[in-house]
């Protein structure tokens, strides 16, 4: 009979979620990767795998939770531009006082394996469909009920929502600088004017 596990397989993961969110694949040790997650190795390839499965079971579990979050709020109030100041708040800050110092797992992924591993690129791609799918539900919504105006070159919603996406990214890359909290308000405010949303509005 193989030993039973005494620890909360979840829990653990977590902490590789962690590890890997601050220090990414490459700059994790899998020594580092047994301290945090209070493993023998053994312990941890007959449980989780090698490195790279861990690390694909980690962009899963950050998937299922805190991006599965971010999603809910998008979809959350029934005002469309409610929901869209709802979500760039909780990611500011997330960037000003949270895990989200060290940017995005997905976001620090891309630039890191998703162009040279192909399980990992799908996984990403899954992500933004997401985050691309729940942002447009948020700008139709605001659209219909008139919160967002329509606009000289308003494009479609899913074309707003990429735009935004493009945007997204580039605050979690530019949260690894410490910006400050006005700065990064800015570029939301900015990102939200240029789908007709003024800036002093509500």
């Amino acid at each position: 009979m193989g030993r039973v596990r005494t620890f909360d397989l979840e829990e653990r993961l977590d902490r590789a979620v962690d590890a890997f969110w601050e220090h990414g694949f490459e700059g994790s040790a899998l020594t580092a990767l047994c301290k945090t997650m209070g493993l023998f190795p053994g312990s941890l390839y007959g449980t989780y795998g090698d490195k790279r499965r861990l690390y694909v079971l980690a962009i899963d579990r950050y998937m299922s939770t805190v991006s599965a979050e971010a999603v809910e709020i998008l979809g959350r109030d029934a005002s469309g531009l409610g929901a869209l100041r709802a979500y760039f708040s909780k990611l500011i800050d997330g960037m000003v006082d949270g895990k989200r110092q060290w940017g995005c797992l997905i976001t620090n992924t891309i630039v890191e394996l998703a162009q040279r591993d192909a399980e990992v690129k799908a996984k990403v791609d899954l992500h933004l469909a997401r985050l691309e799918t729940a942002l447009a539900g948020a700008i139709a919504r605001a659209r219909q009920a008139g919160e967002i105006p329509a606009a000289i070159r308003a494009g479609t919603p899913l074309e707003d929502a990429a735009f935004l996406v493009c945007v997204v990214q580039g605050l979690n890359v530019l949260a690894k600088t410490r910006p400050s909290r006005q700065r990064l308000e800015m570029v939301a405010a900015t990102a939200l004017a240029a789908l007709g949303v003024e800036r002093n509005a509500g």
